[in-house]
């Protein structure tokens, strides 16, 4: 009797716990325009944690989950509405958006036709016929160049969330009443990190505030967007960066630093980074645990392709692998059959990867990369030794910390010669140095109080229950003159020169005073 009592009592709180949970399941919206593969891997993974605490997600995204996926993620493609990117960049267009001023490109080539896509049948219908069974909770987009999507969350009256793939951009520290102090962070464009020379803090300040009024300048050109799509009355594209209630950013401080936060902007670095035990094809299988003296794995990316490059590095690179062997390269390339004869005979190419497979190899010595944020990351984690070769964007600051932190070796792209790459390989691999650090930082990593996932679904789940502006700072809603207390400046310096200036009237009348007397 008393046991059916007690199965009875648990049965009870076992269905109290699953209504009070059913109850505060969220619907979540999530609007992903940029298609950029390794940016969406961590907005995607995101969305799948989300769905999995049991929550249920509407995703608008170019990459629409392979399954198994959870029941209650709905995907909405837009898979092939842009052009590709994914395997699509060629050497070439490196040098269109390296420079500070590349800010105007990137923003016709992604912020643009991501605008663009709000005339499609699909987001149309989202704008005059949203889900009312139930309506939406939250919107998360990806903060990126598509400033006229936080619209949304006017829209549709609920608050927005924004993530951001990649570090905290310049232009958003302002409009979250963030503090960032340039003489110790740096820009997430400059290529270094923590400046301390006076030339690097001066060259920081420049480049800082170049792109952020550069920005400011030319994403106005989304306002056309924003009045047509969703009405004259909506805020400018600078504007509308205030009604982010939350910022999720891809920042872990052992890799990238220390950095001051203000509370509307949450690190959940490594949050992309799931092992789910992926089988590897066998013949890659095979020919990693074969590699008794072990391998270097070679990758620019989800988006370069290595065989557009120049011949004269492409010189390099077969040489630079022959120079290690018996050490084994395997390459990441999009389109092998493009690739000059003479491949040596220690190098597998493959035109895809499981990164994360590669990476937690036993046999596995440097990895060559890039510099992106998610391969450095996925590095850092499995603790893997580096040689950098930065292309654009972040990837300089992001080699420049891990060569700061002595688990990388850098190599200038136009520096890259047979000699320069095989003299930063052997280091690499010859100097156990460049391995125990890597170790440390991967333990360093992991040691957090919580993991990324569970960070951002706390915070996420805190704003849907407080309201949007439950972490704003009054300083966003501040005009810049009392933002930046020049108001109190100029006050001060006024009662100063006023002081000064009666002081010395008043002086000069006790002395002119005296010389009557005295005379």
């Amino acid at each position: 009797m008393v046991i059916s009592n007690m199965y009875s009592v648990l049965l009870l709180l076992s269905v109290l716990c699953l209504i009070a949970q059913t109850s505060e399941s969220l619907r979540i919206l999530g609007i992903f325009p940029m298609n950029v593969k390794s940016h969406f891997a961590t907005c995607g993974e995101l969305m799948r944690g989300l769905a999995e605490k049991g929550h249920r997600v509407d995703v608008y995204s170019h990459f629409p989950l392979k399954n198994p996926k959870p029941p209650n993620y709905t995907d909405y493609s837009l898979d092939g509405t842009l052009a590709p990117v994914t395997n699509n960049l060629t050497y070439d267009v490196t040098s269109l958006t390296t420079a500070t001023d590349a800010i105007v490109t990137w923003l016709e080539l992604g912020g643009r036709p991501a605008c663009q896509l709000i005339g499609l049948p699909i987001f149309q219908k989202l704008l005059h016929e949203p889900p009312k069974d139930p309506a939406y909770d939250l919107v998360i987009v990806e903060v990126s160049l598509a400033n006229c999507h936080i619209a949304w969350g006017r829209r549709l009256n609920i608050p927005v969330i924004g993530v951001v793939a990649p570090l905290l951009p310049d232009w958003l520290h302002n409009h979250l009443g963030n503090p960032i102090n340039l003489a110790v962070e740096s820009s997430s464009f400059a290529p270094f990190a923590a400046p301390a020379s006076f030339y690097e803090r001066l060259k920081n300040f420049y480049i800082f505030h170049h792109l952020r009024l550069s920005f400011n300048y030319y994403v106005r050109r989304q306002d056309e967007y924003v009045a047509k799509f969703f009405g004259t009355d909506y805020p400018n594209s600078v504007e509308l960066q205030k009604d982010l209630s939350l910022v999720l950013v891809n920042h872990h401080s052992a890799l990238s630093g220390l950095r001051t936060f203000a509370p509307p902007v949450v690190p959940i670095g490594g949050l992309h980074i799931v092992d789910r035990n992926e089988s590897l094809p066998q013949e890659l299988q095979e020919w990693l645990d074969e590699s008794k003296h072990g391998f270097v794995y070679f990758s620019f990316g989800s988006m370069i392709r290595i065989e557009t490059f120049p011949d004269h590095m492409l010189d390099a690179f077969y040489k630079t692998f022959k120079n290690i062997a018996p050490v084994r390269v395997l390459l990441k390339i999009a389109r092998p059959e493009e690739l000059p004869a003479g491949m040596p005979s220690n190098v597998l190419t493959q035109s895809w990867i499981p990164q994360i497979q590669v990476l937690k190899h036993k046999r596995i010595k440097a990895f060559v990369t890039h510099g992106g944020l998610m391969g450095t990351q996925e590095a850092a984690r499995y603790g893997v030794p580096m040689v950098g070769v930065p292309l654009i964007s972040d990837e300089f600051f992001n080699v420049e910390n891990c060569v700061r932190k002595r688990i990388a070796v850098k190599v200038d792209l136009k520096q890259v010669t047979e000699k320069t790459l095989t003299r930063a390989l052997r280091q690499v691999l010859d100097d156990p140095f460049y391995k125990r650090n890597a170790e440390q930082i991967s333990k360093d990593f992991t040691d957090v109080p919580m993991t990324p996932m569970n960070t951002a679904l706390f915070w996420i789940e805190y704003i849907a229950r407080h309201g949007k502006n439950a972490l704003r700072s009054p300083i966003v809603d501040m005009p810049w003159w009392q933002s930046s207390l020049f108001d109190v400046y100029t006050f001060i310096c006024a009662v100063f020169v006023l002081t000064t200036c009666i002081v010395k009237i008043v002086y000069k009348k006790v002395v002119r005073t005296m010389k009557l007397k005295n005379d």
